[in-house]
């Protein structure tokens, strides 16, 4: 049972990473008629959302080593 959820904890973490780091800079680009602000919040919250997504990545790395 630990393997499973382990499992759909790094498949979550891998989806806010890239839906985060990868999805918020093209869903900016694609909205080009929308103001300045807009474009700039659609842009950043999702990097916000993979800058988290990573660190816990980075700390589920670091304590499974040990």
């Amino acid at each position: 049972m630990a393997n499973n959820n382990e499992r759909i904890i790094t498949i979550a973490i891998m989806i806010g990473l890239f839906g985060g780091l990868v999805g918020g800079p093209i869903a900016s680009l694609v909205d080009y008629g929308a103001s300045p602000y807009d474009r700039f919040k659609l842009f950043i919250i999702p990097e916000f959302i993979g800058f988290a997504c990573l660190g816990l990545m980075v700390y589920f790395g670091k304590s499974r080593k040990k």
